[in-house]
């Protein structure tokens, strides 16, 4: 059976079929309505709906999901370069640039780097009128030898 790496370029050109893959096996990612809007190697796209329940005060967007959204991105950018078995996020440094209240926001992971242990990915958040909210900078862990799982 084809890991999840394996399967997200399986399914790049069928968007359905891989968002309800995420929806089904990332809670998070399907509580917050992400969306994988494109993807192919070293890059991704995805879409993250306004909704007042990931808001702070003065309802903009909380700079955790901001965050959350960062890390998806920049993982998914990763599984399309990934030639091992699964990754996980080492680290992100993320600058905040401006308060985030129009959506749908609009996040671009884009690789930099894909070596044998880790891939260096940049990230942007946007909102729906291209206001850049966020860039991120990320490097992703390449696990070889196993999937990452609760035991």
């Amino acid at each position: 059976m084809a890991n999840r790496i394996e399967q997200i370029m399986k399914f790049s050109d069928d968007l359905e079929t891989l968002n309800k893959m995420f929806e089904q096996n990332e809670n998070l990612f399907a509580y917050l309505g992400i969306k994988i809007t494109k993807i192919s190697k070293g890059y991704c796209e995805l879409s993250l709906p306004y909704s007042e329940k990931i808001t702070r005060a003065g309802n903009v967007l909380h700079g955790g999901i901001m965050m959350t959204a960062v890390d998806y991105a920049g993982g998914i950018t990763t599984m399309t370069v990934n030639d091992g078995m699964d990754q996980v996020t080492q680290e992100v440094k993320v600058n905040f640039l401006a308060p985030m209240s129009e959506g749908p926001f609009r996040i671009e992971g884009k690789a930099i780097k894909a070596g044998r242990t880790a891939v260096i990915v940049e990230i942007k958040l946007f909102d729906s009128e291209g206001k850049l909210g966020i860039v991120a900078l990320g490097t992703w862990y390449v696990i070889r030898d196993r999937i990452i799982k609760k035991s």
